[in-house]
């Protein structure tokens, strides 16, 4: 939720997040570096390409804060449960020093990935240098995949000191039954609902107690809300309000299921496999 704000990840919004979030880079006193690594499964139903995305990053990461790497590099974030997160809006910010700030994107060589009997295969593709900061390779690749068992696997790269590695686990089911006060999503296409200044009831169908839900309200700015896959989730009247003030002028509300598992991955530090499946719709206050 990039710092907590979600999107469908491409090329293109990575761009357009990368220049316009503004991020605070360590003090390079205070600048250790780390590693991690993120295989992704997206999919928004309501948005305007309901494909599966799916991608995967591979970070070395220097003096800056693992809270903006969403924002950075395009990668979910699985929220904090029990808490509303505000974001304002991004501007596009002073280059940080390249000594203090460090973001590389790590080749891995191909990934294959199979879901059902489906394949597909992940290239890494070089992405352009950005304030001297984030550089390295992408992967990402849109596709009709049937959600069901993924797996990935790739033999690693010499190059960049990353392992081989081969994952698998079941996608969650997709959200249903899902309620935003009394709209019902997903609307029609060309419905909106309206958020009143009471309090906002959020209801869906309960899933895995272990995966993650995530509300989020986005327009000027956004504001993310995370909750155990419970069923029920509410705002209070000043939440409310705070959503409303964002989507004034038009929003969206999305509603997501997280699904994350952990796995090891030599050469980095942490690694873990991301299900991310919502529902999107038009808000405006009233």
């Amino acid at each position: 939720m990039r710092s907590l704000a979600f999107s469908i990840v491409g090329v293109a919004v990575l761009a357009a997040a990368c220049t316009g979030s503004g991020y605070e880079p360590q003090a390079e006193a205070d600048a250790p570096t780390h590693s991690t690594g993120m295989l992704f499964v997206e999919r928004i139903e309501g948005a305007s390409a309901p494909g599966v995305q799916v991608g995967a990053r591979f970070l070395r990461i220097t003096g800056v804060r693992d809270e903006a790497l969403p924002d950075l590099v395009g990668i979910p974030a699985v929220p904090q449960v029990g808490v509303c997160v505000e974001h304002g809006v991004t501007s596009p910010a002073a280059a940080p020093d390249s000594l203090r700030a460090e973001v590389r994107l790590l080749d891995v060589g191909t990934i294959r990935v199979d879901s059902e009997g489906r394949e597909l295969s992940l290239q890494p593709r070089r992405f352009p240098d950005l304030w001297n900061v984030v550089s390295g390779v992408l992967y990402n690749a849109e596709s009709d995949m049937p959600l069901g068992t993924w797996r990935f696997r790739a033999t690693g790269a010499d190059d960049s000191g990353i392992g081989g590695f081969e994952v698998s686990s079941r996608a969650p089911d997709p959200l249903a039954n899902v309620h935003v006060n009394d709209a019902l999503l997903p609307l029609a296409a060309d419905a909106s609902l309206a958020l009143d200044r009471r309090a906002t009831a959020i209801r869906w169908q309960r899933g895995d107690a272990d995966d993650r839900v995530a509300i989020v309200f986005e327009g000027n700015g956004s504001l993310v809300c995370g909750a155990r896959d419970e069923g029920a989730y509410d705002l209070d009247a000043a939440s409310t309000e705070r959503a409303r003030e964002i989507v004034r002028g038009g929003g969206t509300v999305t509603v997501h299921r997280m699904r994350t598992r952990p796995f090891a991955m030599q050469g980095l530090d942490a690694a873990s496999l991301v299900f991310d499946l919502a529902l999107r719709a038009r808000v405006r206050a009233e």
